[in-house]
């Protein structure tokens, strides 16, 4: 490594130059020289070279006498001895005082050079390894700099028996009350809070990241992402919502609002429509229109009734949880959309697996989520299909599936089913009455309910019907 000093102590001016003028410089060394050992021992201490290369045998100070001083002084110069005649004995002493390596008088260039970089290599790697540790300082310092002042608060907990909290930025020491140096104390002396403690103990569980929202005593609202990492342990990054949620709350109320003031003059309208043909005889062109808006009123109605029941279900009104018998719940959603099913020729079957435990939930949510994604497989699903729903135990959650032969979801729309108001735009769905809320609905009492749902389909009209869509629910088992 070009630049890398080398003092030279040796009292021979020929060993001298040839290790100076043909060794060192032409290599990219920098020599320092010494005539005698011990103006190379002052050097040595007060340049610190990278490396010494000294004669055994020189004035004033021996090369022995040169490497215990070095010793006795706590150096880490590495060193080459040079020696006219090899002694055992010597060279035992010499390596015992730190000495790198030794090369017998005469030699030629190419066996110093190799002994040099031999030598060297230590240094070279520890003056890496400090670079290094430098630079991870800095970075460690930045890091801490970084959590200590963002405004999200951010705990780290190790995954050792005591949970122990190796660290807490103000922010969330200023959210539960910690005191200012919680680093090394155990999580349950330091935080008080049941729902922070549960969705630590969620993520270090499953290792899957968990989420909850936690109200705090000054009314605001953090949403808590805890991640596993493995190794460290949870980190729990608490982000400020409370504004989010004043405005969905606000969002929700005027859905609400509008929703049900729009419910009086759907009602009226409906009402007339039925009745006009009542009035008197209607003629085709005014059927068809008859039809067009009958057809609109029970969209708008479907779409009012989804949204005010979105805004319960996220308010969590009517939302208490019990225990609950899932069969039973399958059984009797089913139930309510098998007419639907014969009207369309289509084969509708459960199957249940039995001893399945139970979860807890609201049996009226649970069972909404289920009827909607049966109704949703009975209206994409063309006359004398089949559709088959399934509850089954998997790690110890229960999983209930909805599959269909229907005409299924492309690719493109798979990512955005569950949006609000989202819906599949094709010639096929066109006539298909929908909201496009009622998938969103079955993804709010899901997660609601501590569960998972997704989506997996081939587009059916763009090969052949019975690809079909498959919808998969995750609940955790009481």
């Amino acid at each position: 490594m070009a630049g890398e000093r080398v003092l030279v102590m040796d009292d021979s001016l020929v060993y001298r130059d040839l290790l100076v003028n043909h060794v060192l410089e032409p290599n990219g060394y920098v020599p320092l020289i010494a005539v005698d050992g011990e103006m190379g021992l002052q050097m040595a201490l007060r340049e610190a070279p990278d490396l010494v290369i000294m004669d055994m045998q020189m004035p004033k100070m021996t090369g022995i006498q040169v490497l215990e001083a070095l010793h006795e002084a706590g150096s880490q110069i590495p060193v080459i001895m040079m020696t006219l005649h090899g002694s055992e004995g010597l060279a035992v002493q010499a390596f015992r005082l730190g000495l790198k390596d030794y090369v017998i008088k005469p030699f030629d260039i190419e066996e110093i050079l190799a002994s040099i970089d031999r030598a060297l290599t230590e240094v070279r790697l520890r003056r890496e390894r400090d670079a290094l540790t430098q630079e991870l300082m800095q970075v460690n310092q930045q890091l801490a700099a970084v959590l200590t002042n963002t405004e999200d608060g951010v705990l780290v907990v190790a995954d050792d028996l005591a949970e122990r909290v190796i660290l807490a930025n103000q922010a969330a020491r200023e959210a539960f009350g910690m005191e200012e140096d919680v680093a090394g104390r155990p999580l349950a002396e330091v935080v008080q809070d049941e729902i922070l403690a549960d969705v630590l103990h969620r993520a270090q569980v499953s290792t899957e990241a968990a989420h909850a929202e936690i109200p705090l005593p000054d009314e605001r609202t953090l949403n808590a992402h805890v991640t596993p990492i493995p190794d460290v342990g949870r980190v729990a990054v608490m982000q400020d919502i409370t504004v989010i949620k004043e405005l969905d709350r606000m969002k929700s109320e005027f859905v609400s609002t509008v929703s049900h003031d729009l419910r009086s003059p759907l009602t009226s309208i409906k009402g007339f429509a039925d009745l006009l043909p009542v009035a008197g005889p209607l003629n085709e062109q005014q059927t068809h229109f008859l039809g067009k808006i009958q057809h609109g009123v029970e969209t708008v109605t479907e779409m009012v009734t989804d949204l005010l029941d979105l805004g319960r279900i996220e308010a969590e009104v009517r939302m208490e949880m019990e225990p609950c018998d899932v069969a039973a719940i399958i059984e009797k959603a089913v139930a309510g959309q098998r007419n639907q099913a014969e009207l369309k020729n289509q084969a509708l079957d459960v199957h249940v697996v039995p001893d399945l435990p139970g979860v807890l939930g609201n049996r009226l949510r649970l069972g909404q989520a289920v009827s909607n994604l049966v109704s949703n497989s009975v209206k994409y699903t063309p006359e004398g299909g089949h559709i088959a729903v399934s509850v089954s135990v998997e790690d110890g959650q229960v999983v209930v599936r909805v599959k269909d032969n229907g005409i299924g979801i492309p690719p493109d729309d798979l990512p955005h089913v569950f949006d609000k108001f989202y819906r599949v735009d094709s010639p096929e769905t066109a006539e298909i009455i929908g909201s496009g809320l009622g998938l969103s609905i079955v993804k709010t009492i899901v997660e609601k309910h501590r569960g998972r749902v997704w989506v997996e389909s081939e587009c059916g009209w763009k090969t052949s019907v019975g690809v079909g869509t498959t919808f998969t629910i995750v609940l955790p088992a009481a």
